[in-house]
């Protein structure tokens, strides 16, 4: 009898918990058809799980997130270009968050001296965003740029369009400072900057590996150094990603100043370097593990200062459409190892586009391609 009355007590909490973790749902409506008819007032009665649906419009307005947000969701009801949050210094800022908080489906714009996007020593997770247009005034100290992973963050960036964003002395796209990140299945188009086109990665040793993997880089740029990414005593781990047309006018696609990134299955496309480790003095020096990654159309096809590299294969990636944006392969590229593919961040998107010469520099390379039974 004790026991059963035992069991019968412990329901109603366990139910109570479960209610607790779920939160309430806060509907931010400016037609009036919801809790609030702006952002803010909805953020400051959310607590711990809460969730706040933005439905579609223009939101002139700032949004904080501290610590007794931890675990809410601030998410579109719609596709990300309909829910457009815009602000002049900066538009979503966490602080000190864990559990993480969720930014998903919202269209991020017009940030200046702190971007578009901060975080700093919190747990974030961004999902499906459009962050773009966030600029600082101009030159290389000037402020402004996509994201800032700051000072012993931990964030999630997946799925997203990170484009048309400029400055920050470092970021246009992307900056991860003495934290760590795992950035996946990204788009990066026209960001540009002083240093780190797309993707910084700085004094990140000791804050945990981050990943950067399956993303499309095209047409960032930086004044100085590292086109795509710009690696700076980091070791992150750069994988199966797809870069075209990154560089110019600092000329490679991935500039390594220290640290010990790990960089393969990428296809790399319409660069002049591929990869540059660069000695700087007060910087250690550059430990890049590089294999197997894809090159095509580059200038110079050598991996710059870095040692050298017996994996990489100077080769027509074939593209189903590169003239209109369409960087997935064709069913015969080589970045198919029998029915996957394994280089670059997109899969087949249309049949075997024919005989396209290919000039292999790794008989290595070559001869793995060939021992694979699925591709005789």
């Amino acid at each position: 009898m004790g026991t059963r009355r035992r069991l019968l007590l412990t329901i109603p909490a366990t139910i109570l918990f479960h209610t607790v973790a779920l939160g309430a749902t806060w509907i931010v409506d400016p037609a009036g058809q919801g809790h609030f008819t702006s952002i803010k007032p909805a953020i400051n009665a959310a607590s711990v799980f809460d969730t706040i649906l933005v439905r579609p419009g223009i939101y002139h307005e700032e949004l904080r997130m501290t610590s007794r947000h931890s675990g809410v969701v601030l998410r579109g009801d719609g596709p990300a270009g309909d829910i457009v949050v815009r602000a002049d210094t900066l538009v979503v800022g966490v602080w000190s968050t864990d559990p993480a908080v969720r930014v998903e489906r919202l269209t991020i714009t017009g940030g200046a001296m702190f971007g578009g996007v901060r975080t700093q020593e919190a747990r974030v997770e961004i999902r499906d965003c459009i962050i773009t247009a966030n600029n600082g005034p101009g030159g290389c100290h000037g402020v402004g740029g996509g994201v800032q992973v700051v000072l012993g963050s931990d964030v999630l960036i997946e799925r997203c369009t990170i484009e048309e964003n400029r400055d920050w002395e470092s970021p246009g796209g992307v900056i991860v400072w003495s934290s760590r990140a795992d950035i996946r299945r990204n788009v990066f188009r026209n960001n540009s900057s002083c240093y780190g086109g797309a993707i910084e990665t700085y004094h990140c040793e000791g804050s945990g590996v981050s990943v950067i993997e399956e993303n499309v880089f095209v047409g960032n740029t930086a004044d100085v150094w590292g086109g795509g990414i710009f690696n700076v005593d980091s070791s992150p781990i750069i994988r199966r990603n797809t870069f075209v047309a990154n560089g110019e006018p600092a000329k490679p696609a991935i500039w390594v100043l220290g640290g010990k990134p790990e960089i393969s299955h990428n296809l790399i496309v319409d660069s002049e370097l591929v990869v540059y480790c660069f000695a700087y003095s007060g910087f250690p020096p550059s430990f890049p593990v590089i294999g197997e990654n894809i090159c095509w159309s580059i200038a110079d096809e050598t991996l710059t200062n870095c040692g050298p590299s017996t994996d990489l294969l100077v080769a027509n990636p074939l593209f189903c459409d590169s003239a209109s944006g369409d960087f997935r392969v064709c069913a015969d590229s080589p970045a198919i190892l029998g029915q996957e593919v394994i280089f670059g961040a997109l899969g087949v998107g249309c049949p075997k586009c024919g005989d396209i010469p290919v000039r292999p520099t790794s008989w290595g390379f070559l001869k793995a391609l060939f021992d694979d039974p699925e591709r005789r």
